[in-house]
């Protein structure tokens, strides 16, 4: 589940993104709806029965959990490209400020006062393929929730609701939390830098994994946060983050991204499986059809969407910074064939006033015309000392951007 991108809003964040020096647009809405993708509701999709995600999607609660972790830990030497996304009962605190640091105090405390609802895993394999071991494409974990004592958002719970979570049974079925992190802790999905984690926008569902696997709350800074996270996440990827540049792709939430990319989905939308199986195709998508270079990609790791450290604990403004350096580059060259063409221009001019002198002090030594040859004699020297010094300051700012 990633944040919902709203353009107003969007536009307000990247200008108090850039007022903070974070040239990033944070979208974050803490309204009801704040934490569900920018996707209109299908109503073929929405469905109160776990049988319509069983071609595609497992289904673990707690009775198969050990069930699952087997399954996985089998084959992720092989499918290390692992598809990731979460469910969660959206924003119980309000975002009170656009500024970079109080984005991660609000996510920090959102996410100590709530519990994860449901987590989604798609693992492939460098190519994009799925394992053949098994006919489903993600396992759906289901963690345990209860409406009547654990906080949420109204308007985020009936979403989830309306897109056939089964909160009655995770009430009575749904997976410990501990019991949870004792088995992610065993299987080698963490902690393991061969392990490719890839999400789309997917800052709180990181920090809710965090959060389950350290049994406390999230640390109170942002770069601690990052720190604890990439020693048991070596590698990862938010695919907000690789297309932000991209305009076309990047305007919308994943379900648009998929359709962009026609990619069929797969399961229910709003439903930590199917997005997770989406956000992993996408993934693939984007590299082999030359929609981004492995350099953005490489460039990319281990930065997170609207937070603001990324690979080796350099910031992410560095990254940002050297988009617009190369721009900057661009300008300057057309700057630079400019000058030169102003440059090779008034050199012709110089050369041909200096004809120009040469034949009117021709005409004057034949005509004997004193006072007229003098005078255009004298303008022509003006002239030419004048172009001579154009001459010379263009190049001189030709050198400067050089």
């Amino acid at each position: 589940m990633e944040i919902n991108d709203n353009a107003s809003l969007d536009e307000a964040q990247e200008k108090a993104a850039n007022s903070t020096s974070l040239t990033l647009s944070l979208s974050t809405e803490c309204d009801s709806s704040s934490f569900h993708r920018n996707d209109s509701l299908d109503s073929e999709e929405i469905c109160s029965d776990d049988a319509s995600n069983s071609s595609f999607i497992k289904e673990v609660y707690n009775d198969n959990l050990d069930e699952a972790f087997r399954e996985i830990s089998t084959i992720i030497k092989k499918y290390n490209y692992i598809g990731m996304d979460t469910e969660f009962p959206g924003c119980v605190y309000e975002l009170k400020s656009l500024t970079k640091d109080f984005y991660y105090k609000s996510m920090k405390d959102s996410i100590n006062s709530t519990k994860l609802i449901q987590l989604g895993i798609s693992l492939t394999n460098e190519k994009g393929q799925f394992p053949e071991k098994y006919k489903y494409h993600a396992w759906q974990f289901n963690f345990a929730f209860d409406e009547e004592k654990d906080k949420f958002s109204q308007d985020s719970i009936n979403l989830l609701k309306n897109n056939g979570i089964n909160f009655p049974k995770l009430k009575k079925d749904g997976i410990s939390p501990i019991a949870f992190a004792e088995k992610l802790m065993v299987s080698g999905l963490v902690l393991n830098p061969k392990i490719k984690w890839v999400s789309y926008h997917g800052a709180y569902d990181f920090a809710y994994l965090l959060k389950i696997l350290i049994k406390d709350n999230l640390p109170e800074v942002e770069d601690e946060f990052i720190k604890i996270l990439k020693i048991y996440f070596p590698c990862f990827y938010d695919v907000k983050m690789i297309i932000r540049n991209n305009e076309n792709l990047f305007n919308g939430g994943l379900n648009k991204l998929i359709m962009n990319l026609n990619i069929e989905r797969k399961g229910i939308n709003h439903q930590a499986g199917s997005d997770a199986i989406a956000t992993i195709e996408a993934f693939h998508k984007l590299k082999e059809d030359k929609y981004v270079t492995d350099y953005e990609i490489k460039k990319y790791r281990n930065v997170l969407y609207g937070l603001g450290l990324g690979e080796d604990n350099k910031n992410t403004i560095k990254y940002i910074n050297m988009n617009n350096l190369e721009k900057e580059k661009e300008n300057n060259n057309e700057k630079l064939n400019e000058m030169k063409a102003k440059n090779n221009l008034m050199y012709n001019n110089f050369i041909y006033l200096q004809q120009q002198q040469k034949i009117n002090n021709l005409i004057y030594c034949k005509t004997f015309c004193f006072p007229y040859s003098l005078y255009n004699s004298y303008q022509m020297m003006r002239n030419n000392i004048l172009i001579n010094n154009n001459i010379n300051n263009i190049n001189n700012k030709i050198k400067t951007i050089a």
